[in-house]
C-alpha cells in the first residue's frame, strides 16, 4: 500500500512539473461545446416540397420523383456533378461511335455500348442486353402516353442490336444525326424485363417494328394489355415491383406523409473489385418527408426532423441562415441552375401580335426589384432561352432594362394611343376601337407570382396598359386556358440541363399544340428550319453559329419576357458532408456522408 501511495505521489509531482514547464493547453480559453444533434443514425432525412405522382422514370416528369427514382434505377451513364462529364454506371464507358455510310440508315450513327459484367438488378438477376432493348421498347409502346415527353429524344432510333460476339455489348442504330443522341441513349434508365413483362406481352414485337409501325401495333391487344399493366399503381408505386439497379430499395410510401428507402445490402456496385470508380452510396436509409408548406418546413428544420431541405422560399432561406440556432446545425448552400422564369405572352392575341408591343411590356419591368423582392437577390437576370453558363449562349444580347419612355415610344409606334382620354391606350382593329386591356393569370398562394404580377401591373399602368390580375388554379390555367391558347399573359418557369439545347419542345411550331410547350405560339418556317439545322449539326463551330442566330431572332421577336435564372437553395445538416450541384435535382443523396453522430 505504501509503495502504491509513493508511486501516486511521484506521478502527481511529475504532472505538476509538466504543467509548470509546458503550460496548460487551452487553460483559461473558452471551449465550444459539441453540438448535440437530435439524430445520431445513418438515416438521411430529406424534405420533399411536393408529393411525387409515380416513381417509374418513364411514367413521370415530376421534379419531385427524380430524387427518389434515380436511387432505385440507374442509366447506362451518369454525369459528374462538377465537370458534367459522362461517367460509367451500368455501362463501362461512353459508346464507341461510327458513322453509317451505306444502307437504309446511311447518314446516321451507330453507338456501341458494353454493360458492366457485375451489373445486376436488386433481385440479383443480371442486367442483360435484352433488358436494354426492352427498356427502349417501353418508349415506343404508344399506349404509354406518359412516356411521350421522353420519347422525343429517341426519334432518330432505328433499332438496338445485340453484339454477335459479346453478350454484354449492343449497338443503338440512329438513322440520322442528332446532337443529343448519345446523351439520350446513355441516360436511358434500364428496366428488368422479367419483372415488368413477366407474361412476355411485348416479347413478340421487335423494337424495329414498334418504331416503324407504332400506331398500328398500338391497337393490338398485347400492347394495350402491357401498357395498362405498366401504368398500374404496383409498377409505379410499390417496392415489390419497382426493381432497379440502383443502391436503394423502396420500403414504404405513406401518402401525404413520407417515402422511405433502404440501402440494398447486395448492391452490385459494392462487388466490383477495387470498388466502382464512380458509384457509391453512403446512407443506410433515406426518408423523404413530404412538406409542401414553407412554415412547416421551417419548423421541421428547427426540430431537426429533416437533414436536407431543398427549394425553400428565397426570403425564408436568407432569414433562416441568419438564425444562430440553425447556423450551428445547418449549412446554407446555393448553386446556379439551368432553369429560368418568364412572362408568357400570347403572340397571336390581337393585343400582343406586334413585337413592338411585346418589347414595350418587357421595358416596364424592373428585374432587380423582382429579384430582390421575390428571390432575396438569389437569381441572375437572363436575356434569352440559353443559360448564360453555357458556352453557346449569345453573350452579345444585352439585358432589357426598365425604360418607361422607351416603352411609351414603342406603343405609339405600333399605333396604340389614348384617343379617348381615359388613361388607357387604344387602337382601331377591324373597324372597332380596342382598349389595351389584358388579363394576367397567376397561381393563388404563390409569393413570387403575386409579386411579379403586381410589379408588371404597376409598370404597365405607367405606359397606358391596363392589366387585370386573375387568380387561376394551375390545373385550370394550364389545362384549359393555356391549352386552348385563350390567354394574354401568365408567369411560368422552364427547366433545363447542362446539355446542348434542342429548341423543339418550346420553340418549334410543331409544339404549338394543346399539350405542346410552345405556349406563346412563336415561330415560322425560318425558325423551324434553324432549329432543325441545330439539331443535326455535329460540327461545334457551325452549330454555335446557328445557336447565335436563333437566340438573336428570339431576342428581336420578344415572344416572352425572359426574367431570371434562380439559384437553388439547399439546407444541409452539419451531420452530413454533401454538396449541391447545378445538375438536377441539385443534390445526389447517395453521396452524402455521415460525419457527426
Amino acid at each position: 500500500m505504501n509503495r502504491f501511495r509513493n508511486t501516486l505521489s511521484r506521478l502527481s509531482f511529475l504532472l505538476l512539473v509538466g504543467v509548470l514547464i509546458h503550460g496548460c493547453s487551452g487553460c483559461g480559453e473558452p471551449t465550444t461545446p459539441e453540438i448535440a444533434f437530435k439524430n445520431n443514425d445513418n438515416t438521411l432525412r430529406v424534405r420533399l416540397p411536393s408529393e411525387p405522382d409515380r416513381l417509374s422514370p418513364f411514367l413521370t416528369v415530376s421534379a419531385y420523383s427524380r430524387p427518389i427514382y434515380q436511387e432505385i434505377f440507374l442509366p447506362l451513364l451518369e454525369y459528374n456533378d462538377k465537370t458534367f462529364e459522362p461517367t460509367p454506371a451500368l455501362a463501362v464507358g461512353r459508346p464507341v461511335t461510327e458513322e453509317i455510310t451505306e444502307g437504309p440508315n446511311a447518314g446516321g450513327v451507330k453507338y456501341t455500348y458494353e454493360l458492366n459484367e457485375y451489373a445486376t438488378f436488386s433481385d440479383g438477376k443480371p442486367v442483360r442486353v435484352a433488358d436494354v432493348i426492352f427498356s427502349f421498347k417501353l418508349l415506343f409502346n404508344l399506349n404509354i402516353s406518359e412516356a411521350a415527353p421522353h420519347r422525343g429524344s429517341y426519334t432518330a432510333v432505328a433499332d438496338v442490336v445485340p453484339s454477335p460476339d459479346n453478350p454484354r455489348k449492343f449497338t443503338v442504330i440512329a438513322k440520322e444525326k442528332y446532337i443529343l443522341a448519345e446523351d439520350s441513349y446513355s441516360g436511358t434508365n434500364i428496366y428488368p424485363e422479367h419483372i415488368f413483362d413477366p407474361e412476355g406481352l411485348m416479347a413478340g414485337y421487335t423494337l424495329a417494328d414498334m418504331i416503324a409501325n407504332g400506331e398500328t401495333l398500338a391497337e393490338e391487344a398485347p400492347m394495350k394489355a402491357f401498357a395498362e399493366q405498366f401504368r398500374s399503381a404496383p409498377f409505379a408505386r410499390e417496392g415489390s415491383k419497382l426493381i432497379g439497379t440502383g443502391p436503394y430499395l423502396l420500403r414504404e410510401w405513406v401518402d401525404g406523409d413520407y417515402i422511405s428507402m433502404v440501402r440494398n445490402p447486395n448492391w452490385w456496385a459494392d462487388k466490383v473489385p477495387g470498388g466502382h470508380p464512380h458509384l457509391h452510396a453512403y446512407p443506410d436509409s433515406v426518408v423523404f418527408r413530404i412538406i409542401p408548406d414553407q412554415t412547416t418546413a421551417t419548423t421541421a428544420l428547427r426540430n431537426e426532423i429533416v437533414d436536407v431541405a431543398p427549394s425553400l422560399d428565397a426570403n425564408t432561406f436568407v432569414e433562416l441562415s441568419e438564425n444562430d440556432f440553425l447556423k450551428e446545425r445547418y449549412d446554407f448552400l446555393t448553386t446556379k441552375t439551368f432553369s429560368f422564369f418568364y412572362v408568357a405572352m400570347n403572340n397571336k392575341n390581337p393585343l400582343l401580335e406586334d413585337k413592338r408591343v411585346r418589347r414595350a411590356l418587357a421595358h416596364v419591368l424592373d428585374m432587380q426589384i423582382i429579384i430582390d423582392a421575390a428571390y432575396a437577390g438569389l437569381a441572375v437576370p437572363v436575356p434569352g432561352p440559353v443559360s448564360p453558363t453555357k458556352a453557346h449562349a449569345n453573350k452579345d444580347l444585352p439585358l432589357i432594362k426598365k425604360d418607361i419612355e422607351k416603352a411609351k415610344a414603342l406603343l405609339t409606334e405600333a399605333g396604340w394611343e389614348d384617343t379617348n382620354g381615359n388613361g388607357t391606350r387604344d387602337k382601331m382593329i377591324d373597324g372597332k376601337l380596342v382598349e389595351m386591356e389584358m388579363e394576367y393569370m397567376v397561381t393563388p398562394g404563390s409569393i413570387f407570382a403575386s409579386t411579379l404580377s403586381e410589379v408588371m401591373k404597376d409598370g404597365a399602368s405607367q405606359v397606358g396598359v391596363a392589366i387585370t390580375i386573375v387568380p387561376r388554379e394551375p390545373r385550370v390555367m394550364m389545362g384549359e386556358d393555356v391549352a386552348r391558347r385563350e390567354y394574354a399573359l401568365f408567369g411560368y418557369g422552364a427547366g433545363g440541363n447542362h446539355l446542348l439545347d434542342d429548341f423543339t419542345q418550346l420553340w418549334h411550331t410543331s409544339s404549338n399544340t394543346p399539350r405542346g410547350g410552345n405556349r406563346w405560339q412563336f415561330g415560322n418556317a425560318e425558325t423551324d428550319a434553324l432549329i432543325e439545322a441545330i439539331n443535326s449539326t455535329m460540327d461545334p463551330v457551325k452549330r454555335n453559329e446557328l445557336y447565335q442566330e436563333f437566340q438573336r431572332i428570339v431576342y428581336e421577336e420578344q415572344p416572352i419576357i425572359f426574367l431570371f435564372s434562380p439559384m437553388e437553395r439547399v439546407v444541409v445538416s452539419k451531420r452530413w458532408e454533401g454538396n449541391v450541384s447545378q445538375l438536377l435535382p441539385n443534390y445526389q443523396l447517395r453521396d452524402f456522408k455521415l460525419i457527426k453522430k
